[in-house]
């Protein structure tokens, strides 16, 4: 035999002589390996949901603060047991504000179920703080807006009207307090004529963690004929059944208001304004004097006379 064939006979020797007895030694070595190191202590960080148990409604208390929906644990164990566990495991953290009034929750290992052998080393945040506020209800007035104009010569006639008037705002106090009206979507009165108009308009949404009683209102407008002022000064007042009286002051100022048509046909001459010494009841037999009412009738005007009243003298 040569001398290769008696190293490539050795080494194929080493291989294969107890090919058993080997294996079985390898598989031993393996699972020490593994035994030891799977015995090692590990860490692992891991979420834990809240669950959040709130006060009834009765109690008129609103959270204020945002409650974390998880906290993350940090878990010390054997690393078999830590590769091995999911987070439903650990169940929930459960934390109970029914009275409303805990403002501050400091966590600790005792909150959560771990499994015998691993431990709590880190909880993140370790405590939560809770800020909270009187539930309250107040009424609110509604406000609403326009967009667009009326037809040509038409005006809104007073102010928008809303049934409600109010409504209900429900939540925190540090909200509702600070509330001034509540908005409705704009009334459209574009191209709108004479009459009456009623519409629901919803109301816009309001502040986060308040509620209205109510989602929308009814609004009403009313479109009049656009209204015209004209004044006429120094108009002469007329004694009536009297020749010879006089009044002070001699003249007055007329004012009209109407639609524009019917101003503007108004001409100086046509007004005539006058007092009747007879028909108020004066004695006009003999000499005297009254203080009296200026009268002028003007159809579809409104007619403001500047002084109303006047001496007469007669």
């Amino acid at each position: 035999m040569t001398a290769k064939g008696g190293l490539r006979e050795t080494v194929r020797g080493a291989f294969l002589d107890n090919i058993g007895l080997k294996i079985l030694s390898l598989l031993c070595a393996l699972g020490i390996y593994a035994f030891i190191h799977g015995a090692e202590n590990a860490e692992r960080t891991v979420s834990v949901s809240v669950v959040t148990i709130m006060p009834p409604e009765s109690a008129n208390r609103q959270v204020m603060t945002q409650i974390p929906s998880e906290v993350k644990v940090t878990l010390r164990g054997s690393r078999t047991q830590l590769d091995d566990l999911r987070n439903d495991d650990l169940g929930t953290l459960n934390l109970n504000l029914r009275s409303g009034r805990e403002t501050n929750i400091d966590l600790d290992p005792g909150m959560f179920r771990t499994p015998a052998g691993v431990s709590i080393t880190e909880i993140h945040p370790p405590s939560i703080e809770i800020r909270w506020d009187d539930v309250v209800t107040r009424a609110i007035p509604v406000q609403i807006a326009r967009t667009g104009e009326p037809a040509q010569s038409f005006a809104i006639k007073g102010m928008i009207r809303s049934d409600p008037p109010n409504v209900q705002a429900r939540g925190p106090r540090s909200i509702v307090d600070g509330m001034q009206y509540a908005r409705t979507a704009p009334f459209d009165v574009t191209g709108l004529t004479e009459g009456v108009y009623r519409r629901p308009l919803p109301l816009d949404k309001p502040p986060k963690l308040v509620t209205y009683d109510v989602d929308s209102v009814i609004a009403t407008v009313e479109i009049a004929r656009e209204l015209a002022k004209k004044e006429f000064a120094n108009l002469r007042v007329e004694v009536v059944g009297l020749t010879r009286a006089a009044t002070t002051p001699p003249t007055v100022k007329v004012r009209l208001v109407g639609s524009n048509e019917d101003v503007n046909a108004i001409t100086p001459e046509s007004l005539v304004p006058r007092v009747e010494p007879k028909v108020s009841g004066a004695d006009i037999t003999k000499s005297g004097s009254a203080y009296l009412d200026v009268m002028l009738d003007v159809n579809n005007l409104k007619v403001e006379i500047n002084p109303p009243k006047v001496l007469v003298k007669w």
